[in-house]
């Protein structure tokens, strides 16, 4: 059976889950592919990665806006990779995809996985998730939780047979703890794209705040990920004068993501709104101690004081002093790396996550 799977060009989680799927079939009782497109160029990583699997994958740019010629160009792909199953990572590309469907040979399975905040979502995104509730064959949810709010929403145009509850997996074998070297310097770390539904500012005003408080604390924040809000926070750092005790990564590939992470003595995700969070999942099974934000999507992952801290969104202030808390309380830190390590062996294995969409595939 031929699945083609439509995923986002650029750094996100989109990528990471269909790896990790790719990898946890390990008897490859699937012929997977890749169709992505954007409107980032299609990271060099990707393509690494697909030859290195021998994943077939083709890749259509975008332009902003409306752009007609990238549907069609959408519609060709599909027609031309004649998967049994078209599988969505974003209800964003439901009418090409069903286009498609449509004019092509053979019954052609549409599945949609929906992973894009329900209270950050647009008009036009919840538009393409009515849509696919109307057109696909089945719609993927993270969360219980997330599914719930999307009921509420669409009330009489949801399809409740349509529905399933998957969480993300991810590769347990390649994220795992390392012994970090105990230094003076406190390495704090966030990953995501750097875009404005991310609260980095209220992360770079707390790390101010820390400097204020404690001159001599030795401390360093280190920012991987990229996107367009990324020179406001250089531009807000350097107002702020913290540059020294700040780092940009920008993009980084899979080794040098796992080596950031495993780099850190605190993983901090500051975010207005997640589905959920692959970072923190990461971050998890390399047994670090999280602060995040205090949002749904994020607070269905994380136990208040078991397996991490929750701070109140655009809140610098609780931000510092969970930082504080932490720092000044090694064993709570322990603690809580500890459990959110336990807590990802038992939730988040990209094994289990593709056996429960094999179900799927196969119905």
């Amino acid at each position: 059976m031929k699945i083609l799977h439509i995923l986002y060009s650029g750094l996100g989680g989109h990528a990471n889950v269909f790896f990790s799927m790719v990898k946890a079939d390990k008897d490859k009782e699937f012929e997977q592919e890749a169709l992505f497109n954007g409107v980032e160029e299609l990271r060099e990583e990707y393509k690494e990665l697909c030859r290195k699997n021998s994943i077939a994958f083709s890749f259509v740019k975008k332009k902003s806006g409306l752009d007609i010629k990238f549907y069609k160009e959408l519609i060709r792909h599909i027609k031309k990779a004649d998967p049994q199953i078209i599988f969505l990572h974003a209800s964003s590309n439901i009418i090409p995809a069903k286009v498609a469907a449509v004019f092509s040979m053979g019954k052609k399975k549409i599945i949609v996985r929906e992973t894009q905040a329900n209270a950050l979502k647009t008009k036009k995104e919840w538009s393409w998730l009515r849509t696919a509730m109307l057109t696909a064959d089945k719609i993927i949810f993270l969360s219980e939780l997330y599914n719930e709010e999307v009921k509420v929403r669409f009330g009489r145009n949801y399809k409740a047979q349509k529905i399933s509850i998957i969480p993300n997996g991810i590769d347990l074998e390649t994220y795992s703890p390392v012994e970090k070297k105990s230094t003076e310097e406190i390495v704090l770390g966030m990953l995501s794209r750097v875009i404005i539904i991310k609260d980095h500012i209220s992360l770079l005003q707390a790390i101010a705040l820390l400097k204020q408080q404690q001159p001599g604390l030795q401390l360093k924040l280190r920012i991987a990920g990229d996107g367009e809000n990324r020179q406001t926070l250089e531009d807000l750092a350097s107002e702020l004068n913290i540059d020294d005790h700040v780092e940009f990564t920008g993009t980084l590939n899979q080794k040098e993501l796992l080596t950031f992470i495993q780099s850190l003595d605190i993983y901090i995700h500051a975010s207005l709104g997640e589905t959920m969070s692959t970072a923190i999942m990461q971050a998890m099974a390399c047994k670090k101690t999280i602060i995040a934000s205090d949002v749904a999507g994020i607070n269905n992952m994380i136990v208040q004081n078991v397996s991490g801290l929750l701070v109140p969104v655009k809140d610098p202030g609780s931000l510092a002093a969970a930082i504080q808390q932490l720092i000044d309380n090694k064993e709570l830190a322990i603690k809580l790396a500890n459990n959110a390590y336990q807590f990802s062996l038992d939730n988040y294995s990209n094994t289990v996550m593709f056996n429960r969409y094999k179900k799927i595939f196969n119905s």
